[in-house]
């Protein structure tokens, strides 16, 4: 059956029986999640082993994050010629290729031996990794009739989750026992299973002979690329005291302007422009990039803090962001089965409010971290992962035409990627101007007129100003609350980005047109 003859059975199938599920499409949805959920277990271990590598690598706070950026911004690049590659050389071979080099590239980053080796591996993890979200999904969209899509995303999306639920404990007892690199070999084999089942399972997709539009490709990646480096690098850098900077926000208006004049007048631009005719679309590109500018920005914060100020080891910080997935699971399946039945708009607000409440609830937290508000706090906003990444999916994406299917779902994950990354560039340099902020204040009562500072009780406490060792002890505790402060005032911002996204749901339309 050639592969225009297996998309026409598929489509037949569909419309004979649209309820109807083969068990076909249950073993590619399947490989599906397990691809996905290799990727999201290898984000959530890095995340968890961000305080080690910061050690390993004798790097800052500002600095560690680029093992995070760096991935990001590859992802990000990539992510934007999915589409064309995915129709060219069809969604399998696509899939098969970006599994492989993933794979290839968890031996890359085990192996680095300095940060710029593993800033550089991460970069190209972004970008061999980045096809597999945006593919997966629309492999397992494809695979149910449509008449099942929030049940398919759900259930997609559940893998996800599932990795998200394990990765922290498991990541934090394999790095306790075995150091950090350990983390990049776990999920070899399976990624080897996906790779194999794939290729046996995975149903071809017509190919198409669409022209790369070389100047739009390359005017998008280059300016996602100078937009991040200005970003990640302007605080450090003063911003726009730096030429630097400058020259990167020069490029990224010149080539912004260029991916748009191409885009516009093109005879066949890099990005169909049909997709900017759907309301629901393009509405639904500022939601993900709001979502990915805050709701997952404190799986990164969160152990920096519980290391850094609570004195956390690994194990510990994992077993407590495992509550953030635990709520996630409980709100997938529970949207898995009512989903399709419910008003989107409705279940995203609610998903918003919670994450946003959850958040609030961390701005509140002590440097004396308790266990269990880290617990509370995780756990309520994976309730509300659900609510909004399933009901967002289907509101931007359910009704696009199939001919743009795959370059909706690629460009939905760039604007997320872009908004993920650009939200944890700003956050890192609010976190880090905030605890210098905090110092130098606290500072200023740092005098021998401080009745605070008087008195034999604060002297043999260690806090006495007339000798060295005690003005040591006071800057540590002074640093301890600045950062504490600092990490207050980045969940509280990202609450407000949050209940923000609420208003931009009302306009949303009901029954977008096909």
């Amino acid at each position: 059956m050639t592969e225009s003859d297996q998309v026409l059975a598929d489509n037949v199938d569909e419309d004979v029986h649209p309820e109807f599920i083969t068990f076909r499409a249950v073993l590619v949805l399947l490989v599906a999640t397990l691809a996905t959920a290799s990727y999201s277990f290898t984000w959530n271990a890095v995340s968890i082993a961000l305080p080690h590598m910061k050690g390993t690598f004798s790097a800052s706070t500002d600095q560690i994050t680029w093992v995070m950026i760096a991935y990001v911004v590859g992802s990000a690049m990539a992510t934007a010629s999915v589409s064309w590659f995915a129709g060219r050389f069809g969604r399998r071979r696509m899939f098969l290729f970006a599994i492989s080099g993933f794979t290839l590239t968890q031996f890359g980053c085990a192996a680095a031996t300095t940060l710029e080796t593993e800033v550089v591996w991460r970069f190209v993890q972004g970008m061999m990794g980045a096809p597999l979200i945006p593919l997966t999904q629309v492999i397992a969209v494809n695979a149910f009739p449509k008449a099942r899509y929030t049940q398919a995303t759900s259930l997609w999306a559940l893998g996800f989750v599932l990795a998200n639920v394990i990765a922290p404990t498991v990541a934090g007892y394999i790095i306790d026992d075995f150091g950090w690199p350990a983390i990049f070999f776990v999920t070899i084999p399976i990624s080897t299973i996906c790779l194999t089942a794939g290729y046996v399972l995975i149903p071809a997709s017509p190919r198409q002979s669409k022209p790369m539009d070389w100047v739009g490709f390359l005017s998008l990646i280059l300016a996602v690329g100078c937009f991040q480096l200005m970003i990640s690098r302007g605080e450090r850098l003063d911003w726009f005291d730096s030429p630097e900077i400058i020259a990167e926000l020069v490029a990224t208006i010149i080539l912004v302007h260029t991916f748009i004049v191409r885009t516009v007048l093109a005879t066949s631009p890099f990005i169909d422009r049909s997709l900017f005719l759907d309301w629901n679309f393009v509405l639904g590109q500022f939601c993900v990039f709001a979502v990915g500018m805050s709701m997952f920005i404190p799986l990164m914060l969160i152990p920096l803090q519980l290391q850094q100020l609570g004195g956390y080891p690994a194990s510990e910080i994992g077993a407590l962001i495992m509550a953030r997935g635990v709520g996630s699971v409980i709100s997938l399946v529970f949207i898995s089965r009512v989903g399709d039945k419910c008003e989107p708009r409705i279940l995203m607000t609610f998903g918003l409010a919670i994450t946003a409440a959850g958040t609030w609830m961390m701005s509140q937290w002590t440097p004396d971290v308790r266990a269990m508000d880290v617990f509370a706090a995780n756990f309520v906003m994976g309730i509300a992962v659900g609510s909004v990444w399933a009901p967002m999916n289907k509101l931007a994406l359910s009704r696009l035409p199939k001919k743009v299917q795959d370059q909706g779902f690629a460009v939905f994950y760039l604007v997320f990627d872009m908004g993920n990354a650009i939200g944890t560039a700003l956050i890192i340099a609010l976190f880090t101007r905030h605890s210098q902020i905090g110092h130098a204040l606290f500072s200023e009562h740092i005098t021998p007129f401080n009745r605070g500072l008087q008195g034999d009780d604060v002297a043999n406490g260690g806090w006495d100003i007339s000798v060295v060792e005690g003005l040591t002890a006071i800057d540590n505790e002074i640093t301890r609350q600045a950062t504490a402060v600092a990490f207050n005032n980045s969940y509280m911002v990202l609450s407000f980005v949050l209940l923000s996204i609420i208003p931009v749901l009302l306009f949303f339309r009901n029954r977008p047109t096909d």
